[in-house]
């Protein structure tokens, strides 16, 4: 850390801590995440430098890649692991939500923000990434607005059919819970964000547990998400194009939710994908 002055904590993680630092010689603001060393845990380091290294290693104007954060350097210590990172300083998705009027965003802004997320998300899978962990508080915003996707610690290549529970519950599919048989890292992405679109629109989850035991998960798998939007009185919130986009992604059925490529050319993000 002798290139870095720590300016303050941003947020405490298991086995470490996320710091605002300063670049000793540029003055350049800079997020460190310093993690305390072991075997295990030098592992998962390993995998989230490579699931960055990965997305990193491509064109600036290729699609997507505006949408994902920045690792800038790795260092290690006796005791701690260090990724340097960009950093953004409008702070994550999740506080900005909760600073705008009635925790929510607009349908217009809800629009945009959504369809910078997916083409993040696009670029991620195109680099046979799975992030497992997309949420609220895992993406972050420039001084221009544009949203960046980070946090890749549970960063996984794919094709890959895991069998463990791992993620947010307010985001987890379904098939998360059935450990019995594996299910497709990549579709969980596509649930979350549905899950996320939602939460732009209305500023709440929608579910507790995506599970038989939750009401609203019952519902919406009995009726589907538009029925539940009439329900909850719900339409003139989100708009017509928007809950569409909702049908697309929050399909119970894995095997029936879109790839990102179908999710970008939708009319809801009405993108060109290459």
């Amino acid at each position: 850390m002798q290139n870095y002055t720590i300016q303050k904590n941003i947020a405490t993680v298991r086995n470490g801590a996320v710091l605002l630092c300063q670049h000793n010689t540029t003055g350049r603001p800079v997020v460190i995440k310093r993690i305390k060393r072991d075997r295990f845990i030098e592992a998962i380091i390993a995998k989230e430098v490579h699931a960055y290294k990965t997305l990193q290693t491509t064109s600036q104007d290729a699609i997507g890649v505006a949408n994902v954060a920045q690792l800038l350097d790795t260092f290690d210590d006796k005791k701690y692991c260090h990724l340097v990172l960009q950093h953004y300083a409008m702070g994550d998705l999740y506080n900005a939500l909760k600073a705008m009027p009635q925790q929510r965003c607009t349908a217009e802004v809800a629009k945009n923000y959504f369809s910078q997320i997916a083409l993040g998300l696009y670029h991620i899978h195109r680099h046979n990434i799975a992030h497992r962990d997309l949420s609220l508080e895992n993406i972050f915003i420039d001084t221009n607005g544009t949203l960046k996707i980070g946090d890749f610690g549970l960063a996984i290549r794919v094709p890959m059919t895991v069998k463990c529970v791992v993620g947010k519950a307010y985001y987890m599919p379904a098939e998360i819970y059935d450990t019995r048989v594996g299910y497709d890292v990549s579709k969980v992405d596509v649930w979350s964000l549905g899950i996320l679109l939602w939460m732009l629109l209305t500023g709440v989850p929608l579910v507790e547990k995506a599970a038989a035991d939750d009401a609203v998960f019952d519902f919406l798998s009995r009726s589907g998400i538009r029925s539940l939007i009439d329900a909850w009185g719900l339409t003139s919130v989100i708009p017509d194009d928007a809950i569409s986009m909702l049908e697309l992604l929050l399909v119970i059925d894995p095997a029936r939710r879109p790839s990102m490529t179908s999710v970008l050319t939708h009319p809801y993000c009405d993108c060109v994908v290459v």
